[in-house]
């Protein structure tokens, strides 16, 4: 499962980023500052240089600039965590791993068990992980066989 498949789950703020910089470097972003608000400086004095810096640190040289672009002098953004992406990444992976381990001849049990251990879940959150069907559909590939 690859992000890109979430995009419609990410917070507006978050999408307009990506189209400013990328969804790689967007998430980048997201991983260190989410949840955050991060005042975007045009690198004038010593703070804002030191800030400039701090976002090239994180997101690269080129992504920074450009979002320096995109800010407005002096702009504060509130930075989402984009929690509900994530998590219907995460829920569509763990559907993934058991059909997978299952077809391999896998008790479920073990599946689930190894899954919660995995995604530091209990067993009962995976089983309803496991009931509801994922928000994410995988791509799905034709079964010769079945």
């Amino acid at each position: 499962m690859k992000l890109e498949q979430a995009r419609d789950l990410l917070p507006p703020t978050v999408q307009r980023i990506a189209e400013v910089v990328g969804l790689p470097a967007t998430m980048k972003l997201v991983a260190e500052l989410g949840g955050t608000s991060w005042f975007f400086a045009q690198g004038v004095g010593r703070n804002g240089q030191a800030r400039v810096a701090a976002l090239a640190e994180i997101v690269g040289e080129e992504a920074a600039e450009k979002l320096g672009r995109y800010a407005s002098e002096r702009e504060t953004i509130y930075i989402p965590k984009c929690d509900a992406a994530l998590i219907a990444l995460r829920d569509a992976e763990i559907h993934r791993q058991f059909e997978q381990a299952t077809r391999e001849g896998v008790s479920a049990n073990t599946v689930v068990a190894e899954l919660a251990r995995t995604y530091k879940l209990s067993d009962r959150h995976v089983w309803r992980i496991l009931k509801r069907l994922p928000e994410l559909a995988a791509p799905s590939t034709p079964d010769l066989f079945n």
